[in-house]
């Protein structure tokens, strides 16, 4: 008899999700998300509407200022000490970052190494090469550097002014007030070029997309911490305020994470 029950109720279980895995209609956007970008032997699971067009490798900003960055701070922490010593931080001192600390954490964050043939090749890996991550930075209080909202150039370790002003507020009030996101000197917003891997990947370019967001999520905190500063990740925003400030659509373009960025307050 109990034979019976457990074959009955693991029938039933796996009844139940075939219904509810079989059926679009009947998932989440979770577990759909995950389904549809799927990869079978008969290819991609899903289908997207950049699947095979050519998209820039590099996004510009043509006629806007560029401030080049001056060579990166070392890194000088062995990485055991390094990934042991990892910390979110959300408490930040008013000293202003220097210049020097910001050009070693936006190389280690995603800039260039080295070239491998006809890629150019980052700090953080990429799906097929393709590199659909961007890098914007809200400055606030950076030494040498206007307050603005600016565009990682890494082609050559330059910032590209995209709007000067204090945008710190307005960032922080996007992501719910949240102290970090205030009271950072500055703040590294991570943006997904999503085409850039969906022409080659179809929907599963998504999924690419979001690990590589993770690799630069943590090496910048490694980098930060080698330099004895603060960052921590933020995912908690509303989406369409953030787009509207660094002036992308949330389709083609869209913000994916916060990280502030500054000297941790004092305990």
């Amino acid at each position: 008899m109990k034979q019976l029950c457990f074959w009955i109720t693991t029938a039933s279980a796996a009844a139940l999700a075939t219904l509810a895995f079989g059926q679009s209609d009947s998932l989440s956007i979770g577990p759909r998300f995950h389904r549809e970008t799927g990869l079978t032997e008969s290819g991609f699971a899903g289908t997207h509407i950049a699947y095979g067009r050519e998209v820039p490798l590099y996004k510009g900003y043509p006629g806007h200022q560029a401030t080049p960055l001056p060579a990166p701070a070392p890194l000088n922490m062995p990485l055991g000490e390094t990934i042991a010593s990892r910390r979110s931080i959300r408490s930040f001192s008013a000293k202003p970052l220097e210049a020097g600390d910001l050009s070693a954490i936006l190389a280690a964050a995603d800039g260039l190494t080295h070239r491998l043939g006809a890629y150019d090749l980052r700090s953080a890996p990429s799906g097929g090469g393709l590199f659909p991550i961007e890098l914007y930075l809200v400055a606030t209080s950076v030494d040498s550097l206007a307050a603005g909202m600016y565009h990682f150039r890494l082609a050559d370790s330059s910032l590209v002014l995209v709007s000067e002003g204090d945008f710190g507020g307005r960032l922080a009030a996007a992501a719910l007030d949240q102290e970090g996101v205030k009271n950072a000197p500055a703040n590294i917003v991570l943006t997904a070029r999503f085409d850039r891997s969906t022409r080659k990947y179809a929907d599963r370019g998504y999924r690419y997309t979001y690990m590589e967001a993770g690799a630069i999520c943590q090496n910048i905190y490694l980098a930060a911490t080698a330099l004895h500063l603060g960052t921590v990740a933020v995912g908690a925003y509303f989406d369409q305020e953030v787009n509207d400030l660094l002036g992308i659509d949330g389709g083609t373009e869209a913000s994916l994470l916060i990280m502030p960025v500054g000297y941790p307050a004092e305990k």
